[in-house]
């Protein structure tokens, strides 16, 4: 236990170290620093002896923590240096969208209420997650009113935070009335942990950089700090009356209180552990099969998976049931740690690339650009987290889409 506190203290104090020097980089990294420490804390539980159900085993010390410190470290020094790369090098010039002479600021406010209301049209006309055991999170689309509108609100409707953050400051009691709303919405349609918190993050994403417009970066995150208690205690309760009333781990003698605690720290590293204890520790040969990035996540409920439930995974694939964080765990499966480390390097790229992008639209105050690359930056959260690298050729393809446009705009205005 001693090794695995010092390792998260190294960790805590390296992303510090990063927030003091580099508040811009740190805040567009934000999402993979809570991935990484919450994995860090996950594995300390695991290495203590914790049951894992889903592989039905328990932990044991296998230095885990150490290895996912060396990922972090990767990662860190990877963001800053092309972040810094492309920061330096890049330019974006696009043309600013006007509808009857409005403003971005203005068009943005119009979207975001009328996603609100689009939300909530959905959410009363379809069949409810609360009233009907048959209705969940992961099959809610397929019992609505108008499974249509999943390509618009997608599960969590997740780009709507950082509208909020980009409309604050014009629009803040309407913008307040409309996070109460879509905290209500996210409620309605049972989210829980990962929707509030990146929610969050994709709220302070573009608020600070529209702060940092105005002021000095070490204002960056001028907000009030309790925000982030009260956000926490708000997902912690929600979580709590959902077990309470159905508690998943019953048949573990857990409590749902230590239903919550199991389900946020007991699992969420569990995937790193196993290829770690099996790759690392126990020297199985490496698969050397890079398409495995592009479902990596199935190829690890495959390979961890008792082989007594291995027939239920397509079934649960089918329904959108699947473990979490498979990325970084799925490279130690596919390479010797040293290549593993030297791939991600490099690949790890492209997610500062479209943060510089999007930081370069905020400035320019095209906002509406600003959102699509925001909704590039989940998407790529997505990729590097459940090694579902499949997703990388929509994110490719809207990439080469807004370069083409940024071409023929700079052209045009060459020409008059």
């Amino acid at each position: 236990m001693i090794f695995n506190l010092i390792t998260i203290l190294v960790a805590v104090l390296i992303g510090y170290h990063f927030f003091k020097k580099e508040k811009m980089i740190f805040i567009c990294f934000l999402p993979f620093m809570i991935q990484y420490l919450w994995m860090f804390a996950s594995i300390l539980v695991i290495e203590q002896g914790a049951y894992i159900n889903e592989q039905e085993r328990y932990g044991k010390f296998v230095f885990s923590n150490f290895y996912l410190l060396i990922f972090f470290i990767t990662s860190v020094i990877s963001f800053i240096l092309f972040f810094k790369i492309f920061k330096s090098s890049l330019r974006l010039d696009l043309p600013t969208i006007k509808i009857f002479k409005s403003k971005e600021i203005s068009i943005t406010y119009a979207i975001s209420i009328t996603v609100i209301i689009i939300a909530y049209i959905s959410l009363f006309s379809s069949p409810s997650v609360y009233w009907s055991d048959e209705v969940t999170k992961f099959n809610y689309w397929d019992t609505a009113a108008y499974p249509g509108l999943k390509a618009l609100l997608g599960s969590t409707i997740g780009y709507l935070p950082f509208i909020f953050g980009l409309i604050f400051k014009r629009y803040k009691k309407t913008t307040i009335t409309l996070i109460l709303l879509y905290l209500i919405y996210l409620v309605g349609v049972d989210q829980k942990f990962t929707a509030f918190l990146y929610g969050f993050i994709g709220f302070i994403t573009s608020y600070s950089f529209i702060n940092f417009k105005r002021q000095k970066e070490n204002n960056i995150l001028n907000f009030k700090k309790r925000y982030l208690a009260v956000l926490g205690a708000l997902i912690f309760t929600l979580v709590l009356i959902r077990y309470t009333k159905k508690n998943p781990f019953e048949y573990l003698n857990l409590t749902p209180v230590e239903s919550v605690f199991y389900r946020a720290f007991g699992l969420q590293a569990h995937v790193f552990w196993g290829v770690n204890e099996k790759y690392n520790y126990n020297d199985h040969p490496h698969s050397w099969d890079i398409s495995e990035l592009n479902y990596g996540m199935h190829v690890m409920m495959k390979d961890f998976t008792p082989e007594f439930h291995q027939r239920y995974l397509e079934r649960l694939w089918a329904s959108g049931v699947s473990w979490t964080n498979a990325y970084p765990a799925v490279l130690m499966r596919i390479f010797p740690l040293p290549i593993a480390l030297a791939f991600h390097f490099i690949i790890f790229a492209i997610v500062p690339l479209v943060y510089v992008l999007m930081i370069k639209t905020i400035q320019r105050d095209n906002y509406i650009i600003a959102i699509i690359l925001f909704q590039l930056t989940l998407w790529l959260t997505n990729i590097y987290s459940m090694a579902y690298f499949y997703r990388l050729t929509k994110v490719v393809i809207i990439f080469l889409l807004l370069a083409f446009v940024a071409h023929i705009y700079n052209r045009a205005k060459k020409l008059t």
